[in-house]
């Protein structure tokens, strides 16, 4: 009887969890690596919990996970980004960032709607059982949002970034311009009444940017999945969740929306990669402190010119005996003469480097994966930003005490003889550093977790369940332009009889002052 109980709960057990899980479709078409560890740790996470995870990408796992499988992999469909661009070329892209978000690495991968892979399961969903809820990046191709509306699914986004204001914008999040600087702002205090005017003026030029270049992929989308679509920036404001890359403690307060979630810092597990033997011993043994160079994943140290190279080494080979690790993809590129307290490699396990106990500076290019790596494990930073949010996370950095900023078009020996000094010598710079690692890990959830339970949420209550409805009202009414409008036309009326009434008081006081004094002449 006792055994037929318990195996009874554990039925009921099993039945329930069963209940509680859910069918969902990841698709990230861009092929940015550092994008994909986040996404990655996200669609992975929901299958480690009991979810059926279904993902489209170009970064297909090497290692089964139960509850998750690569459906189609969509690497090789186009040109890798991997290890792709040199400092010139990044700069390039700065100049003009919300054109190549909206068209090289947005409306381009449209495109691949109409890959044969990407048409046989459009054409052939799966509908036993159908979708819950289909996850993708919001970066430049709302067009994949059509394809939540052809498999009938609810669509939560998710930003490997801080969001941007046309994300406010169809979210119905709060503007915050007067004193939180947008996504399109370098600087991180608005401090001056100029400071508010560029923000603002900054922001909504690049969202209409953005609105303009991405205009044409209703028409790709329709191509691809079918005539009868909504527009575009119809289907932005359906969308349900959007799990946003950014964190208070980090990114400053500002106000939110339900549907709008910080999950800041989600891809940085614990879980962390074995580092090589070889690799470990030397970080091990690094007994004076440990300095890590890297540019990401998307610029290689290599493209730097050649003079910038060789005053990097001279830099490195005076704080000898403290070691610095680079990561280099291709070091034949490199000029001779490396100094023999530098080790360099194409591949590092990043987050097993950063919480060693021997690192002491993580020379960076600013981006947000790694700044929040950095971050989450109290390592002071020196950055050398090169385009896009880059430079904000950077002066962010500054701005806080946790890093030092160099120009890359300043680098050289003297600059890093500077920075290095400083963040090896100070201590306000580690002090800082973790207590900014403190205040961004004290939160009830870590970000994964926020996620998941925002994710089940949306599904479990529905696709509106969150949803604001600044969504659905037009600017004029959401900014309140009617009602200004109409207190300042109540205020003039008012005003307009106010003065006709005095006005015709006083006409009559005149002329009754008149009246009685010509009654007064007459009786003398």
């Amino acid at each position: 009887m006792k055994c037929l109980k318990i195996g009874f709960l554990v039925l009921m057990a099993v039945l329930v969890c069963a209940n509680d899980a859910y069918r969902i479709l990841c698709l990230f078409p861009f092929n940015g690596k550092s994008h994909s560890r986040m996404f990655d740790v996200l669609c992975k996470g929901l299958a480690r919990k009991g979810h059926k995870v279904d993902m489209i990408s170009h970064f297909p796992t090497k290692v089964p996970i139960a509850n998750y499988r690569d459906i189609i992999d969509l690497n090789g469909t186009r040109q890798d980004a991997v290890n792709s661009l040199s400092i010139q070329r990044g700069r390039t892209i700065h100049t003009a960032v919300m054109y190549y978000i909206a068209t090289t690495y947005g409306g381009d991968l449209c495109h691949l709607l109409g890959h044969e892979k990407m048409q046989n399961f459009i054409k052939n969903p799966p509908k036993d059982p159908p979708y819950d809820l289909m996850i993708t990046e919001y970066f430049g191709s709302p067009c994949y949002l059509g394809l939540g509306t052809l498999l009938n699914t609810p669509v939560a986004i998710v930003m490997s970034s801080l969001e941007t204001s046309y994300i406010d914008s169809f979210m119905g999040n709060p503007f915050n311009f007067a004193f939180f600087p947008g996504a399109s702002l370098e600087n991180v205090v608005l401090n001056t009444f100029f400071d508010r005017v560029w923000n603002l003026v900054l922001n909504y030029k690049d969202a209409l940017t953005f609105y303009h270049y991405t205009s044409d992929q209703t028409d790709m989308m329709r191509k691809y999945l079918g005539w009868d679509l909504p527009d575009v920036r119809q289907l932005e404001r359906n969308v349900t969740l959007a799990l946003v890359n950014s964190h208070y403690s980090f990114h400053g307060i500002r106000s939110f929306a339900p549907a709008v979630i910080e999950v800041g810092g989600l891809h940085v597990q614990d879980e962390e990669i074995p580092l090589p033997p070889k690799l470990k011993n030397w970080l091990d043994t690094a007994d004076h402190g440990l300095v890590y160079f890297t540019l990401g994943s998307l610029m290689n140290i290599e493209t730097l010119p050649r003079d910038t190279l060789l005053g990097l080494y001279a830099s490195f080979r005076k704080i000898s005996p403290i070691r610095v690790l680079m990561r280099i993809a291709n070091a034949t590129k490199l000029p001779p003469g490396l100094p023999d307290n530098v080790v360099v490699s194409s591949w590092i396990p990043q987050i097993s480097v950063l919480k060693h106990k021997n690192t002491r500076v993580f020379i960076t290019h600013g981006g947000l994966m790694g700044t929040q790596e950095a971050v989450y494990y109290g390592v002071p930073t020196i950055g050398i930003p090169v385009f896009s949010d880059q430079i904000r996370n950077v002066n962010i950095m500054v701005h806080k005490n946790i890093g030092i900023l160099l120009r890359s078009e300043d680098l050289g020996e003297r600059s890093m003889d500077i920075a290095l000094h400083a963040i090896l010598h100070d201590p306000k710079y580690r002090k800082s550093a973790r207590k900014m690692s403190h205040m961004f890990r004290d939160r009830p959830m870590n970000g994964l977790d926020t996620a998941i339970y925002w994710t089940e949420y949306v599904i479990r209550n529905g696709p509106d369940s969150l949803k604001s409805p600044a969504v659905d009202m037009p600017w004029w009414k959401l900014n309140l332009i009617d009602v200004f409008v109409f207190l300042i036309a109540f205020f003039v009326l008012v005003l307009y009889f106010l003065l006709v009434t005095v006005k015709f008081v006083l006409k009559n006081l005149y002329t009754l002052k008149d009246k009685r004094d010509k009654r007064k002449e007459k009786s003398n």
